[in-house]
């Protein structure tokens, strides 16, 4: 038992006023002469001590109706595990945790999921005296600023909105354990208004130690039926043969997480603002379907758009975006020392021509490359390269500084020691050792391709069939270093191919020639696809393709005559711009944008114009809206601790019922008036007993 306004017990001292009117009352006995005695032998003693006794008894229950009515002013409760004697004695330290992803902006029948998180919140913050101190934490995907001042955390409140990231539950609970770790001696509760959405929930793992300091935790549970959602959950669309005036396929993915199908669901393909295609799709229950739409560039350049579903109670994932880059024109030099070094390079491109029109390909030996013809020129592949000459090594090197895309196939016999020296260096972060397997030895020993790892778009639908994938007898070992970027590896885990950077190029260095004695990957069906894949995308901007996810941070490359001290905006999907820094990483100059934080097509603009663009989208793992299941919730948190908050709960008394256990005020003031009208019962009946004995008497 202990009292949470100990300081109305003073009021005790008024169980005294009943005693004090019965004395005053009680009035001075006066002598009577009587002629004789017989009248008082008549007297009936018995019913004398009875009348006694009940105005005792009137007395006592009077007493005891006052301070019944004192301890339910100082509002005692009960609570089985220890606990003061006074409830205010210690302090409370509470975090509340409230959750703006963008699934908490899901709009029910009777509202707005979130409107009705910030209203628990709001009533929340009036349950702690000065002398608590109380945290406002909103989380996402990660959690923000902390603000502990009462007036601007009720304004806050009332300022927030939900924002487009996903749901990060550990962060936001081991940063408030963080917040609470100091006051080990108060009262601690962690208030986790969320709206309990499956995502994210699986990775809150239990502890072995308790990780929330001896907190009561208390979670909303915004339950009202069923929270039915379709959503785009993916955008794919093949970026290798994009030409204007030919047709092209998006392929897209809809999810539906509710338990019902969805029928003739409308959905629009938007190519730069213009829409371009409708499809009614009909989604069956929890699963997904894949639908393909189709759209012809008119003219060359960038494009970008989305495709978007009709609204219903989250819209924020009812809309994916893309970007892409329609070339003119894409001319490919194939060089080498002699004419048959390029001989499978350039079957294998010029069976690729014929699919995309706007491949050139062309060839010619390393003493013809001059500075005009790589001026014309989008990409060289260095087919079985020996060596260069000082002149050429220049030349090439300011070429790919320029931005130019370079292919090196290493030749049976090139030279590793100028190959090491005097090329690599300003090219690829790498060294070329020596050979590894026995050249000619078409034996049972040899590497293939690894189709998994690491993943790259640039090969996607290509490593997949194992009998289709080249055998490499021998190859070099190439030897990376730390800014290398692997972009195929054997399934030994050594690189195949690897990208560098000339300054504002890109260069690709391949572990083997084209030699059959070497390898069968000229004689592979994926060879000429390949190839033709590789040309396009030295071909294309560095980014191109590239899309983000909300909460990401993004690291542009942009077109070659931009230098680092330009000044560069970035412009959100919003409208809302910031200035940029160029930083140098791996020998190229990047733009990196921080934070994304709204989906939709960002823009980078310089002097007014626009220099770049490309996509964010939501982060779909949010959409399913499925709650959590509560007795997951019992064992990551454990039976004893979480308190589930319901919106038709009362949550003042919800906190204050585990805070301090069960109030008993109801309970006494109920027993006073049971009290009181036993008063008025005994005392009516006295006062008839006493007019009766009167009337004897008399």
């Amino acid at each position: 038992m202990h009292f949470l306004n100990p300081l109305a017990l003073l009021g005790m001292v008024a169980t005294a006023i009943p005693l004090a009117i019965h004395l005053l009352h009680r009035g001075q006995t006066r002598p009577l002469p009587f002629s004789n005695h017989r009248f008082l032998r008549a007297l009936d003693q018995t019913r004398m001590r009875s009348l006694r006794l009940r105005q005792w008894l009137v007395l006592l229950l009077r007493t005891f109706v006052v301070a019944l009515i004192v301890l339910a002013f100082s509002r005692p409760s009960y609570q089985e595990r220890g606990a003061g004697l006074l409830g205010s004695s210690v302090p409370t330290a509470a975090v509340i945790l409230l959750d703006r992803s963008y699934s908490a902006a899901y709009r029910q029948p009777t509202g707005r999921l979130f409107d009705l998180l910030r209203a628990q919140a709001t009533g929340l913050l009036s349950l702690f005296s000065p002398r608590d101190e109380v945290t406002l934490l909103p989380f996402a995907a990660r959690p923000e600023q902390t603000l502990e001042n009462p007036d601007r955390m009720r304004e806050l409140v009332r300022e927030l909105a939900p924002g487009e990231g996903i749901t990060d539950i550990e962060a936001a609970l081991e940063r408030a354990a963080q917040l609470l770790t100091s006051r080990a001696d108060w009262n601690r509760e962690i208030l986790l208004l969320t709206d309990l959405a499956r995502y994210n929930w699986a990775e809150v793992t239990p502890r072995d130690v308790d990780w929330l300091p001896g907190a009561s935790v208390y979670i909303s549970d915004p339950a009202d039926g069923e929270r039915a959602n379709i959503y785009i959950r993916d955008l794919h669309l093949d970026s290798w043969v994009q030409t204007a005036g030919r047709k092209h396929t998006i392929q897209v993915v809809f999810g539906n997480s509710s338990s019902r199908p969805a029928t003739a669901i409308t959905a629009d393909l938007y190519v730069n603002g213009e829409r371009v295609q409708r499809r009614e799709l009909d989604l069956p229950a929890d699963e997904f379907l894949q639908a393909d739409f189709t759209f012809t560039p008119r003219v060359p350049g960038p494009l970008s758009g989305y495709v978007e579903i009709e609204d219903d109670g989250l819209t924020l994932d009812n809309r994916r975006y893309f970007a892409l880059h329609v070339p003119e024109s894409l001319r490919v030099l194939l060089v080498g020392g002699q004419r048959g070094d390029t001989y499978y390079a350039r079957r294998a491109l010029t069976a690729g021509s014929s699919v995309d029109p706007v491949l050139d390909v062309g060839q010619a030996l390393v003493e013809d490359l001059s500075p005009e013809i790589l001026a014309a020129t989008d990409v060289v592949a260095l087919c079985n390269l020996v060596r260069l000459s000082p002149e050429r090594t220049r030349l090439l090197q300011d070429y790919a500084a320029d931005g130019g895309g370079i292919i090196i196939f290493p030749s049976t016999r090139v030279d590793l020691s100028y190959l090491n020296r005097h090329l690599l260096p300003a090219l690829v972060p790498a060294t070329v050792k020596g050979v590894v397997g026995v050249p000619g030895s078409d034996g049972p020993q040899y590497q293939r391709l690894d189709p998994d790892r690491p993943y790259h778009p640039l090969f996607e639908g290509l490593l997949v069939s194992d009998p289709e994938l080249p055998r490499f007898w021998a190859s070099f070992e190439i030897l990376p270093k730390p800014d290398l970027k692997p972009l195929i590896l054997f399934d030994d885990g050594s690189p195949a191919l690897v990208e560098g950077w000339g300054d504002k190029g890109r260069v690709l260095l391949f572990a083997g020639p084209l030699d059959l004695e070497w390898n069968d990957l000229p004689l592979r069906g994926i060879f000429a696809p390949l190839l033709h894949r590789l040309s396009r995308y030295l071909s294309l901007p560095p980014d191109q393709g590239r899309s983000y996810l909300v909460g990401q941070t993004a690291h542009r490359h942009l077109p070659s005559p931009l230098s680092a001290g330009a000044r560069v905006q970035a412009e959100s999907p919003s409208g809302r711009r910031f200035h940029l820094e160029a930083q140098l990483s791996s020998g190229r100059t990047l733009w990196r944008v921080p934070v994304l934080s709204e989906s939709g097509l960002w823009r980078l603009l310089t002097e007014g114009e626009v220099v770049d663009r490309f996509p964010v989208n939501v982060d779909t793992r949010e959409s399913d809206l499925t709650p959590f299941p509560a007795g997951e919730l019992a064992r990551i948190f454990g039976p004893d601790r979480i308190r589930m908050i319901r919106p038709d709960d009362d949550l003042r008394e919800a906190v204050l019922l585990n805070r301090y256990g069960q109030e008993l005020w109801r309970e006494c003031l109920l027993l006073a008036v049971c009290l009181l009208l036993w008063e008025l019962w005994l005392s009516r009946a006295t006062l008839e007993k006493r007019a009766t004995i009167t009337q004897g008497d008399a």
